[in-house]
């Protein structure tokens, strides 16, 4: 997958004439995550509202003149995660590398609309797994939470926006994954408090969709 992405960006780097128009700038935005997480037991207590979070980096675009069609790529810091049980979350950080297709449609020298699609790779930062302690319902003892992110994940993107004076992108995106985001498991604590014997007792693989809002800057 990650040789396919990088051989597909560089055909569509090939077919860019030399009259294509070059730009740079700075992106950052707001990451609203739905982190889809299936309870494998009763007791899993798992919260599953949005996490907001931010992504902020570098840009670049080249677009061809006349037909409106580009290639938009960025490498953003991006902080994400999600809302855990007994108060707790997790901090879901990472590079991330999104190219994507972009047709603008001009109306103006001031204003133009414009639609992207794409692919995207996140290579995470930071710690990638984290384990809670979670009482039992009846009070007696309490079960063990752990989180485990992968290392890298692969995603999607379709969006659109407008361009402003010629130097200002407001878009929203959606992100769509691809691949699973890490594993959520479960270890129950048998002898009620004692922690001698405690067992997985369920494991359930999870993904993050995330709707971006987004603003550029180009130079």
């Amino acid at each position: 997958m990650k040789k396919a992405f990088v051989l597909c960006s560089l055909a569509l780097l090939s077919f860019i004439p030399a009259s294509a128009q070059f730009c740079w700038g700075i992106r950052g935005g707001v990451n609203l995550v739905n982190n889809d997480i299936t309870a494998v037991s009763k007791e899993s207590a798992l919260d599953k509202n949005s996490y907001t979070g931010f992504f902020v980096g570098p840009m670049a675009e080249v677009q061809i003149p006349i037909i409106g069609l580009g290639l938009d790529a960025s490498l953003l810091y991006s902080q994400k995660g999600m809302e855990l049980a007994e108060g707790e979350d997790m901090m879901n950080q990472s590079l991330s590398v999104p190219v994507n297709l972009k047709y603008t449609f001009g109306l103006g020298n001031a204003l133009g609309i414009f639609a992207q699609a794409g692919a995207q790779f996140d290579y995470k930062l930071g710690d990638l797994s984290k384990s809670i302690e979670v009482s039992k319902e009846n009070g007696s003892g309490k079960d063990v939470q752990e989180y485990i992110l992968n290392q890298y994940s692969w995603s999607i993107n379709l969006g659109a926006g407008v361009k402003l004076i010629n130097h200002i992108q407001a878009a929203i995106n959606y992100n769509i994954p691809l691949s699973q985001e890490g594993t959520y498991n479960l270890y129950e604590d048998a002898n009620e408090g004692n922690y001698l014997n405690i067992a997985k007792t369920g494991s359930e693989a999870f993904k993050a969709s995330t709707l971006q809002f987004i603003l550029t800057w180009t130079f």
